[in-house]
Formats: structure tokens, C-alpha cells, sequence
């Protein structure tokens, strides 16, 4: 069996310095004292976390750097971090698909995710997920509740079912 220290000591030093330099995830301060992180169950955060994991931080061109941390980098990948249902329940231990599911729903609910595109699970298709900004109106009246897309009717082999057809 191939250990990590096995891995690590045929690792070039841009290697070592790659893999240290990313393993770093930042989460600010107001989200986690956010009205809506407070409502989250322990699954919804974890499921949340995995998410901040997916995104791919770049940063900003031009301009001299701050010295906080603060607007130095963008999200590169909002609107296109996939996270299936399958890999929730075999990598990450999700108990069920339900379980991920409702996580999604209050993760939308409270405006830390949105669903950028709904796969339907169909022809392998798979549903891309934003990092979202609603959360900072979340309890005010400015607030835009969002709700996950549900399949709608229409299965089958009618004309109406367009969610069969794989192009």
C-alpha cells in the first residue's frame, strides 16, 4: 500500500509548493456570524464547506495588492462547481441523497448557494451550483427567497417531455 509519505518524497519542489499553497480555504467572518449560517443544520454546513472546497479563488488583474486579504480574489468557477448526489453520499459520507437534498434546499433557502443550472439527473447530466450573495439581506425585506427547481411532470414518451431528449 502506497502511503503519503511515499507520495511526498517523489514530489518535485514545485509540487511540494503547489499543494501547500492550496490547501488554504478562507471563510469570512460575516457569513459565519450571518442570521443565516445560524439556521443551518450540521449537515447544510458541512455540505456548505464542501462547496467553499470546490471553488476555484483567482485573483484580481492590475492593481496594486491590498494588504488584507479583503477584494484580492474572485471566485473563477461561480456558476460551474458541480456536486452530484452520488459523490455527497460515497466521498463525503452524506448519510442519503435526501439528506444532501434538503441540505441544498436550505443552503438556496438562506442564499449561501444558488442553483445555477438544474441537471434533472438525466442523460448525465449534472447541476452547476453558484456561491451567492444573497445572504447578507437574508431576514431583511430586501431578501430574495429562491427555492431549488423541482422536476416538473411530463415523463414518458410524449411531446411535452423534453427532459428525456439527450442532444
Amino acid at each position: 500500500m502506497v502511503t503519503a509519505d511515499d507520495i511526498k518524497s517523489v514530489e518535485s519542489r514545485d509540487q511540494r509548493h503547489r499543494r501547500r499553497k492550496y490547501a488554504d480555504m478562507y471563510i469570512d467572518r460575516d457569513v459565519i456570524l450571518s442570521k443565516a449560517f445560524m439556521e443551518l443544520s450540521g449537515t447544510a454546513v458541512r455540505v456548505y464547506l464542501f462547496f467553499l472546497n470546490k471553488r476555484v479563488m483567482k485573483p484580481f488583474e492590475g492593481g496594486k495588492p491590498k494588504r488584507s486579504g479583503k477584494g484580492k480574489y474572485y471566485v473563477a468557477n461561480n456558476g460551474e462547481i458541480q456536486f452530484t448526489y452520488a459523490e455527497a453520499v460515497e466521498k463525503y459520507h452524506i448519510r442519503s441523497r435526501g439528506t444532501f437534498r434538503d441540505a441544498i434546499d436550505q443552503l438556496v433557502r438562506v442564499g449561501l448557494i444558488d442553483v445555477a443550472k438544474t441537471g434533472m439527473g438525466l442523460c448525465k447530466d449534472v447541476s452547476l451550483y453558484a456561491i451567492s450573495e444573497r445572504w447578507k439581506l437574508y431576514g431583511t425585506d430586501e431578501f430574495v427567497v429562491k427555492k431549488r427547481p423541482k422536476r416538473r411532470g411530463g415523463f414518458g414518451f410524449s411531446e411535452d417531455n423534453t427532459y428525456g431528449r439527450c442532444s
